[in-house]
């Protein structure tokens, strides 16, 4: 039997709002996910429009009866990788070619772009760490879209956080979707009813689009490059990064502070790095270097950590003092990789992805990434 597996993306991005924390008014960035919320948000944490105290000049603060006092509590949220088996999806047909601009997420570091899907235009996620496009329930209402549900017995998902008591998925077929010049016709996504996109946004673009494209992404011009697949250029094929692929995304080889090499998955709609507890032990992050943060989940609220990392290298491109959050959720672990490597690594190079043919369930077999730093 032929098997389709899904990686929801992995999406994080940041927004502001004045927190209360032992008796002072600071200005801290609260980070929540603008990916895939739950459609109920009454257990969700943190709530802007909790408890406000007016502070002078027409300003007010929200108060969290979550944060304790003396603590900064830095909220992230991580979605869901879920896992459909007995599913053999049609390829789409990919034509054109596009330089098309970028757009920052609510702030953040992952990137949108717009495209037209039928008659409706939106803003679409650029995410790597999704192995299928994913269309949200807004955007299936506007279009009148009729789907096919997904047996529950075919859907296998890990999730952060306890509070969802089932997972309902329906399959679409899309009309034709236009990225500027760029035309896929045929395209069978994924829709997620117990869950909403952040910012209106019209869908996730993974890749099942962007694996059919030499991909250039440069971070500094806010540019997407979407062109024909060509070999790696001879001068670049010793600093080119190879790539692996596995339930349709890419990993890569990562040494983390002189240790390694660890497998990644590698996400431009992740905002930062991840890794699992079992990484972190190896790596001898002491308690000391850990603090606590909740993790707004795909299913609620969970603890996780934050640290630092002192060298992330990938092929030889390296950088140092990153932000990295260790998960202990069954994320991580039912993708069996040691982290995630989101855009506070990414974002610091222009990248250059390239994808090989595709294997019987049309994912590309292996890829390369080269990465050019800024001037």
């Amino acid at each position: 039997m032929n098997k389709f597996w899904s990686i929801i993306a992995i999406i994080f991005s940041s927004i502001s709002c004045q927190i209360f924390i032992h008796n002072l008014v600071a200005p801290k960035p609260i980070i929540f996910s603008q990916n895939l919320a739950r459609a109920s948000q009454k257990n969700s944490g943190f709530n802007c429009n909790a408890a406000k105290q007016n502070i002078g000049d027409n300003r007010e603060f929200c108060i969290s009866y979550e944060i304790v006092e003396n603590t900064i509590h830095k909220y992230r949220k991580i979605g869901a990788i879920v896992e459909l088996e007995g599913l053999n999806l049609p390829r789409p047909k990919v034509t054109g070619k596009a330089t098309i601009p970028l757009q920052f997420l609510a702030g953040g570091k992952a990137f949108t772009v717009t495209a037209t899907l039928g008659k409706k235009s939106g803003n679409f996620l650029l995410d790597t760490g999704a192995s299928t496009s994913i269309i949200a329930t807004e955007t299936v209402k506007e279009l009148g879209l009729i789907g096919k549900p997904v047996p529950e017995e075919l859907l296998t998902y890990a999730v952060a956080g306890d509070e969802c008591l089932e997972m309902k998925a329906n399959l679409h077929s899309l009309p034709v979707l236009k990225i500027d010049n760029v035309k896929v016709e045929g395209l069978t996504v994924l829709e997620f009813t117990t869950t909403v996109m952040p910012e209106r946004l019209s869908g996730v673009l993974g890749m099942d689009i962007l694996s059919n494209f030499d991909v250039e992404i440069h971070p500094q011009t806010q540019e997407l490059k979407l062109l024909p697949p060509t070999p790696i250029p001879t001068e670049n094929i010793d600093d080119a990064i190879p790539l692996k692929t596995k339930l349709g995304v890419m990993l890569a080889e990562v040494e983390i502070n002189g240790k390694g090499p660890f497998i990644f998955m590698l996400d431009t709609g992740a905002e930062s790095i991840f890794i699992s507890q079992k990484l972190a032990n190896q790596l001898n992050i002491s308690a000391a270097e850990r603090q606590e943060i909740r993790v707004q989940g795909f299913c609620g609220i969970e603890m996780a950590e934050y640290a630092s990392l002192t060298k992330v290298k990938m092929g030889n491109y390296q950088l140092t003092n990153l932000e990295t959050v260790i998960l202990s959720s069954p994320v991580l672990k039912l993708l069996e990789v040691d982290g995630i490597l989101g855009q506070n690594f990414l974002n610091n190079y222009q990248q250059y992805w390239r994808f090989s043919n595709k294997n019987s369930q049309n994912f590309p077999i292996k890829g390369s990434l080269l990465l050019i730093p800024f001037d």
